[in-house]
């Protein structure tokens, strides 16, 4: 019984130890000063619509409070976070810290798959989510220009209508196809909401109409370029309609 006792005691002795050096290396890495911010910042096609310069001056919250030099223990790291998330084209941002005492920044942009053009003054980017971005100076992205000849009520995202969601769709689509989204350049909304596309290369416009059914319309125009064109020639024809169910109308 006696040597069962003694084995506890040394337990109990030893976790206590344990214990007491964690708790001291918590409060050591808790003291120990940011050494160094280290930012890194994706992007999925080489744009960078910001860096690491401005991400830490909204980290440092327009200068008012330094990140560099402060002990890890008073950071939030969330609200580090939220502040570098209020850029329009951050997508997402992790903030935490390594064992060297850095502070890792990892910033996910967000993507621009279209540009309205005369959109609210300069215009705006359309992101993959549907929110509206300032056009900036910093970088442009090669995108589909989107020209509008009605008003559509968006604010912030072009899904607070059901146009808008079939917009994105149809952008989307676009986006993600390697030979649509080389050829198609603009994207012109007409009145009544149906679309004219401008292509890169060829000179017919696209008579598209509503953007629904958009698959089964880019396969008509895939046909109308791989068999209709080089049969009758890549100037014959000044304009390819897509809008009639099972048919291409070309004048």
């Amino acid at each position: 019984m006696k040597k069962g006792l003694k084995y506890i005691l040394i337990y109990s002795i030893t976790a206590g130890l344990v214990l007491v050096m964690i708790g001291f290396s918590s409060v050591k890495r808790s003291v120990r000063k940011i050494s160094e911010v280290l930012v890194e910042i994706e992007s999925k096609d080489g744009n960078y619509f910001t860096d690491k310069a401005e991400i830490l001056s909204m980290m440092n919250a327009q200068d008012s409070d330094y990140v560099l030099g402060s002990t890890i223990g008073r950071l939030d790291l969330k609200q580090l976070e939220l502040r570098i998330e209020s850029h329009p084209f951050v997508k997402n941002a992790d903030v935490y810290k390594d064992i060297k005492g850095n502070l890792m920044v990892k910033v996910e942009q967000a993507k621009p798959i279209g540009r309205i053009l005369g959109f609210e003054g300069s215009g705006r980017y359309i992101d993959e989510e549907g929110y509206l971005l300032p056009v900036t100076a910093r970088q442009t992205a090669r995108v589909p220009i989107i020209e509008l000849e009605r008003t559509l009520d968006w604010e912030e995202n072009i899904t607070e209508t059901p146009y808008g969601e079939d917009l994105l769709e149809l952008l989307t689509f676009i986006q993600r196809d390697k030979f649509w989204n080389a050829q198609i350049a603009e994207l012109v909304i007409e009145k009544d909401g149906e679309i004219v596309m401008l292509p890169q290369v060829t000179k017919q416009e696209i008579a598209f109409g509503m953007p629904d059914n958009y698959e089964k319309k880019f396969r008509k125009l895939k046909l109308f370029y791989k068999e209709i064109l080089p049969n009758k020639g890549w100037n014959t024809y000044s304009s390819v309609n897509l809008k009639f169910k099972d048919q291409i109308v070309c004048n």
